[in-house]
């Protein structure tokens, strides 16, 4: 399944599309024909238009840095999960020595990870074309930043996956994020897999159960790309069926439209709330159930990134689910 995003400014919704604009909630199921969904999904007034059909954010190449601990095999499940559904391939990256505790060939390899996930039926219909490939690579040395920095600069990387410890107040301070550096520095779309928490790939059978996804929108960064790689990951499904939820918080941002495509095994729902930003996401998604919350995120700015204390790092120190971040160029 390819799909993409194709950007029009100053078009008319068509057939096969939904136009979104500003109101308190609403929703509607995917049907025939252009469609009205009311929601605070733009920042401007201007139409904006996605149209999934060509090859734009492929994954072809995963990258997992680990370090070998219990939430590091939670992130391990999903980079390969993904890989073999995408066809892609799957590097695991070790940097050694980074914990006394390190027992790098005992670690769940590839082969018995698959051989389990095969045994459970997890994997029917998926290995036939053999397209995954695998590398599993230890480098001297101790630190995982300069490890992935060393690997990025000979090879290329589409998606990045890393287990995160969800640390927030002081711990948060004293141990900041080596994962939300390396998100931030390499600027990939990256997967953070909590430590704890709801998953979307099962240990056991390595089945995909993503289902709800939740889109918070943001008046400073643009949610298109999240929106995309949200769309993207039916492909992931054995039977493709998302509800995806744009999400605004706050009283400020101007009234918006942005037209989604009407497909037929997606949901759009819209809603917009109140309060504080982080609280306001993280509650949302527990409220909604979600599997995943995908966001859009410059990193360095204010809105969804800044460089401390911003919405994203708030997000994914709280979030009781999987966080895709995708990266926008700075306005």
């Amino acid at each position: 399944m390819r799909i993409s995003l194709w950007k029009a400014y100053g078009k008319e919704a068509g057939p096969g599309f939904i136009t979104a604009t500003c109101c308190r909630r609403a929703d509607s199921r995917s049907g025939g024909g252009a469609t009205t969904i009311d929601g605070p999904v733009h920042p401007k007034p201007r139409p904006v238009s996605l149209l999934f059909d060509s090859d734009d954010g492929r994954v072809e190449c995963v990258l997992n840095p680990t370090d070998l601990s219990q939430a590091a095999e939670r992130a391990f499940d999903h980079a390969l999960a993904i890989a073999i559904r995408y066809g892609a391939h799957f590097t695991l990256l070790h940097a050694r020595g980074r914990r006394s505790t390190d027992n790098w060939p005992h670690f769940p390899s590839v082969r018995t990870k698959l051989a389990r996930w095969r045994a459970a039926g997890g994997l029917q219909g998926l290995e036939a074309s053999g397209r995954m490939s695998v590398s599993k690579i230890e480098v001297a040395t101790r630190d995982p930043r300069v490890a992935c920095q060393e690997y990025l600069e000979r090879h290329s990387v589409d998606l990045l996956v890393v287990a995160t410890e969800g640390r927030s107040g002081l711990a948060r301070i004293i141990k900041p994020s080596t994962a939300e550096r390396l998100a931030r520095e390499t600027r990939l779309p990256t997967l953070f897999v909590p430590a704890h928490g709801r998953v979307f790939v099962e240990a056991d059978t390595g089945e995909v159960t993503l289902r709800r996804i939740l889109v918070p929108v943001d008046p400073a960064t643009d949610p298109r790309p999240a929106m995309i790689r949200a769309v993207r990951s039916a492909a992931l499904l054995h039977d493709p069926q998302l509800e995806i939820t744009l999400l605004h918080v706050g009283d400020e941002a101007e009234p918006g439209r942005t037209e989604v495509p009407e497909l037929p095994y997606c949901r759009w729902n819209v809603e917009q709330r109140s309060g504080p930003v982080v609280e306001g996401i993280l509650r949302a998604a527990d409220e909604i159930g979600v599997d995943a919350i995908y966001m859009s995120t410059t990193w360095n700015k204010a809105g969804f990134g800044r460089v401390a204390g911003g919405v994203t790092e708030g997000v994914l120190a709280g979030a009781a689910c999987p966080v895709v971040t995708v990266p926008v160029a700075r306005d």
